[in-house]
């Protein structure tokens, strides 16, 4: 049974579904949902203004060290577009993204799965075992905005 868990922030990202991401049935080949939870991963830090720019800028990675799909109802080619829901959840050194896949136009849960990142030093590769305040920052700063708009 999935549960939706308790997250910081939420972003929700639109993918086009393109005839190459599917198989010869005409539905999406399940390892592409992993490449649909990185765009939307990326879509969501781009959101915040925290991209790979501001990684490199503020001396730091983001490396994934598990990844996980569960899948439920199948998106066709038919459906054009997948909706991305991601929703981060923080703890210190580490960031676990949930998402959650629906075709555009639908409320039926397609998908679900997550990432989990930690943070290292882009110049030594050791663990950081604190976020950095840089990235806490920006969260902070896109919640609110979130919150108030």
């Amino acid at each position: 049974m999935y549960r939706k868990p308790e997250f910081i922030i939420s972003h929700e990202s639109i993918i086009p579904i393109s005839f190459h991401d599917t198989d010869a049935m005409r539905i999406v080949w399940h390892g592409n949902y992993i490449k649909y939870f990185e765009l939307a991963r990326e879509d969501m830090f781009n959101a915040f203004d925290f991209g790979y720019d501001m990684m490199k800028k503020h001396i730091f990675a983001m490396p994934i060290v598990e990844c996980q799909c569960k899948y439920r109802n199948p998106l066709k080619v038919t459906d054009k577009c997948a909706r991305v829901v991601s929703m981060m959840t923080q703890c210190e050194g580490k960031i676990e993204i949930h998402y959650e896949v629906y075709a555009l136009n639908s409320d039926t849960l397609c998908a679900y799965g997550h990432t989990a990142q930690v943070m290292i030093d882009a110049r030594t590769n050791e663990l950081l075992y604190l976020t950095p305040q840089p990235l806490l920052d920006a969260i902070e700063a896109f919640r609110v905005k979130k919150e108030n708009a």
